[in-house]
């Protein structure tokens, strides 16, 4: 490992697209306007 790798790895990691520090809320990702808040609607529903 170099400097360089050992210095990055020390810093918390962020997602590649993360938006950066203190951006604004991006209008397509409002979720004040979620209408089943806290429910994940979008997703494959459990198999039981």
């Amino acid at each position: 490992m170099d400097a360089e790798q050992k210095e990055s790895s020390e810093e918390p990691r962020r997602g590649s697209h993360a938006a950066p520090e203190g951006a604004p809320v991006h209008p397509l990702i409002d979720l004040s306007r979620d209408p089943h808040p806290g429910r994940a609607d979008h997703a494959k529903p459990d198999e039981e």
